[in-house]
């Protein structure tokens, strides 16, 4: 079995690694990115592709703060990305609209517009006439929706293969169907084993997705991260586009640039299966047609299936593991990996190279898992 050494290795290559890998040849490195299968193969293929910065939200704290600023980098990501690949991540400013089904939850999204306006974020309320004409949809009744504009979406499968094409194209190394096997942190290096080879690191970052507690091996860090299963549904293009996003309690319609309607996701917990399930199709397709009844009469194009990676407390793990400044995680983004894929990567990157991280990251440093354990 070979040996070689490098700088920084990066452990898996979906949205994350492969942001993380990119950004990092911005300072000049040449990572190498192992990833088991494919690249973007994973949670990055199935994803909806919104960039949900303040329809997810439910309060003000870390992960907003993070999410609004990593929504803010998107534009001229996706455009650096195009110039650099010719890979058009189909960035959409659109908008995103969530729906109120209910008086209670109507009163819910008031409030929740209310403090995201004095954060400094827009939104609007939509009554159910407003809704229906900006939708160009005939939406079932409901008691409105929070609008807001500046929650827009990109493709994922395509932002992770312009972030991969970015990265091979700026000098790093990307090897797939390479799985890691063993992880040792040393006091000098990390060693990585896989099939083919034994690495050497200067530094290594897990961002296996649902994987990176397992590929870790550390007790402290079982279930640290761990998948949930969502399964999604692509139609085939109507006669009238959706013209906005719509999130509702039970489901999301996300329109795309080829006229097709992603009906997203389900969510399903204690499994490693990535096969799609009648269960779930059919609980999509019933939720999409009880909010447009339209819907029922378009073929189903796609479907996607996709390991979530949350973590035990909601919030990301991202920087240097607690015992040791050469091991790092970037993992357990949950519904917020492709929100949070251009901040993520660019504040690890430079924390990587300048050994100072951003304020922003403070409350996701790993070393919380031992103020959680004393």
């Amino acid at each position: 079995m070979t040996g070689r050494r490098v700088d920084i290795a990066i452990i898996g290559g979906g949205l994350i690694g492969c942001s993380i890998a990119w950004h990092l040849t911005k300072q000049g490195v040449r990572p190498l990115v192992l990833e088991a299968e494919i690249v973007g193969g994973q949670a990055s293929f199935a994803g909806a592709g919104m960039l949900g910065a303040q329809v997810e939200m439910q309060e003000p704290g870390p992960l907003f703060d993070l999410g609004v600023a990593s929504r803010a980098e998107f534009p001229a990501l996706c455009e650096a990305l195009k110039e650099e690949t010719a890979i058009d991540p189909e960035y959409v400013a659109e908008g995103m609209v969530r729906v109120a089904s209910t008086p209670e939850e109507a009163e819910e999204l008031r409030t929740r517009g209310d403090w995201q306006r004095q954060a400094g974020q827009r939104s609007e309320w939509w009554t159910p006439e407003e809704l229906r004409e900006h939708l160009g949809y005939p939406m079932a009744p409901c008691e409105g929706a929070l609008y807001l504009p500046d929650d827009h979406r990109v493709e994922a499968p395509r932002l992770v293969k312009a972030l991969a094409r970015a990265a091979v194209l700026a000098g790093a190394e990307i090897r797939q169907n390479e799985p890691v096997v063993k992880i040792d942190s040393g006091a000098r290096d990390v060693r990585i084993t896989t099939p083919r080879a034994v690495y050497s690191a200067e530094r290594a970052v897990v961002a296996a997705g649902a994987w990176s507690s397992l590929l870790l091996g550390r007790p402290e860090w079982q279930n640290r991260v761990f998948p949930i299963k969502g399964e999604a549904v692509l139609l085939e293009a109507g006669l009238f586009p959706l013209r906005k996003t719509v999130f509702a309690r039970d489901i999301y319609l996300v329109p795309k640039a080829d006229g097709r309607l992603y009906l997203g996701a389900t969510e399903q917990r204690n499994t490693w299966s990535k096969e799609p399930s009648a269960q779930g199709l059919a609980q999509l397709t019933e939720r999409a047609n009880a909010r447009v009844p339209e819907l029922k009469t378009l073929a189903v194009s796609e479907i996607r299936v996709g390991l979530r990676p949350w973590s035990d407390d909601g919030l990301p793990y991202l920087g240097p593991l607690p015992d040791s400044d050469r091991l790092w995680i970037a993992a357990g983004h949950g519904r917020n990996g492709i929100l949070l894929t251009p901040i993520t990567g660019r504040l690890l990157a430079e924390w990587l190279v300048s050994g100072r991280s951003s304020p922003l990251l403070r409350a996701f440093h790993p070393s919380r898992i031992v103020r959680r354990s004393s």
